[in-house]
């Protein structure tokens, strides 16, 4: 059954990245030519780098190019050096062995240190600063001669893991390579990018570059989505479930696919399965403790908690709480509203994840805790949603002496603003609460 759920999970049809997939076939069709092309792509984890560049790839194999993928290790600075050159030389090795070995001719020894296959490195210092400039050299001419009669994809993803060394031979690739019929497309995850992340200054000198095209990879919409989810199901989609799957997604193509999963498995609606609940909290369990604590509290705030709420329910000093925001930020799990002074989360994927691991008395505990916040100090949140948040905070508490009058005072704000659904709903939560709440609170 798991394997029949897997399958369905991946939609047989590519869908959007038309405009993408349009700029990688150009840029192969200017490589047949003759004229080198190297490519970014960039885009948060799960968004569909991996599938453009399949498609890709297929495409350039039904053309006649001959494609070489390498993928960075994740150990970072530490890790395998040159690890996505190796790998794609060696496969450039499998199928043209004769040609490699004669493009290399002379050079076997030291090429040996990103290819062993070619012999032995022989007495080449690696700390040798020139020993290692003639390495990118002879790596850079070895790419050529082997595309001067044919075409070459090079195809390097994931250098957010990628070494020091891997970054400076790519950079030194990217500047020097002049002729020969190859594109470069290199991939990377947003996301992954913080401040202080390696890669980051690498890819400020490289867009100064105007022979090198970067693409950026956006969140699929909600026509999308719809088409993603008829791929995956193979038949039309019911519109309930598309918006379902659009909201709890944000249009990341990954979690439509896991999201698919869990409702194939019978999950409740707004469930998540444990394999993606566990795969969304992989990211915050890293985090230092202070800044788990606020992801934690933040998950219940709302959609969007502005500073001084979440600062009133944290209890930490000023100081804590910013060391907390600034490594929840720089992991890119929270994000600073540009136009306000709250914190949403990148993705309401992984908010709903962290509310749901909160131990049932932790998620009520911290809901009181909102709304008493707020009803010490109403300015702490717009006026036009303190009635609603109020109300949900103490619904969320399971405190109906206190929840049913706000739910009440919520439903007469939201019918002047004609907003009649969420008054309806509202007023449901109301009959919830009427036989649980004290006599004197429903006189």
């Amino acid at each position: 059954m798991l394997g029949s759920v897997e399958t369905r999970s991946v939609s047989p049809v590519f869908v959007g990245r038309a405009g993408e997939l349009t700029a990688l076939t150009e840029a192969l069709s200017r490589a047949t030519a003759g004229e080198p092309q190297a490519l970014l792509i960039g885009g948060e984890a799960g968004v569909g780098k991996t599938r453009l560049i399949e498609e890709f790839t297929g495409t350039a194999r039904d053309r006649g190019a001959v494609v070489a993928l390498g993928g960075c290790v994740e150990l970072g600075a530490d890790g395998l050096p040159f690890a996505p050159f190796s790998t794609a030389l060696r496969a450039l090795r499998r199928r043209l062995p004769d040609e490699l070995t004669a493009a290399a001719d002379g050079q076997h020894g030291e090429l040996a240190r990103l290819l062993p296959e070619l012999g032995d490195p022989g007495g080449h210092d690696p700390a040798d600063e020139d020993s290692t400039a003639r390495l990118f050299e002879l790596t850079v001419r070895l790419l050529e001669r082997l595309a001067a009669d044919r075409t070459i994809v090079l195809v390097l993803e994931d250098l957010h893991w990628a070494d020091t060394s891997t970054r400076h031979l790519l950079t030194y690739l990217l500047r020097t390579l002049r002729r020969g019929r190859i594109v470069v497309v290199a991939s990377y995850r947003a996301d992954d990018i913080h401040r202080r992340h390696p890669l980051r200054p690498l890819l400020a000198e490289l867009d100064r570059l105007r022979t090198i095209r970067r693409i950026e990879l956006p969140r699929f919409t909600r026509t999308e989505v719809h088409r993603q989810l008829t791929g995956i199901l193979a038949a039309e989609p019911d519109p309930g479930l598309v918006e379902e799957v659009f909201e709890r997604s944000d249009g990341n193509a990954f979690f439509v696919e896991e999201l698919v999963v869990s409702h194939e498995a019978g999950c409740a609606p707004g469930q998540l399965s444990d394999s993606l609940r566990d795969l969304l909290l992989v990211r915050v369990e890293a985090l230092p403790e202070d800044a788990q604590r606020i992801v934690r509290i933040a998950a219940e705030g709302g959609s969007t908690v502005e500073y001084g709420l979440l600062a009133a329910v944290a209890r930490l000093t000023e100081d804590e709480l910013i060391e907390a925001l600034r490594a929840a930020v720089g992991a890119n799990i929270l994000l600073a509203v540009p136009d306000g002074d709250g914190y949403r989360f990148r993705h309401s994927l992984v908010r709903e994840a962290v509310s749901d691991d909160l131990l049932p008395g932790e998620r009520s505990r911290l809901n009181r805790r909102y709304a008493e916040a707020l009803q010490a100090d109403p300015a702490l949140v717009r006026a036009d949603e303190r009635a609603t948040r109020l109300a949900t905070y103490w619904y969320h508490a399971h405190d109906p002496a206190e929840a049913l009058p706000a739910v009440l005072r919520a439903s007469v704000a939201t019918r002047k603003r004609h907003a009649h659904a969420e008054q309806l709903r509202l007023l449901e939560r109301a009959m919830e609460l009427w036989d649980e709440a004290p006599a004197e609170v429903r006189a």
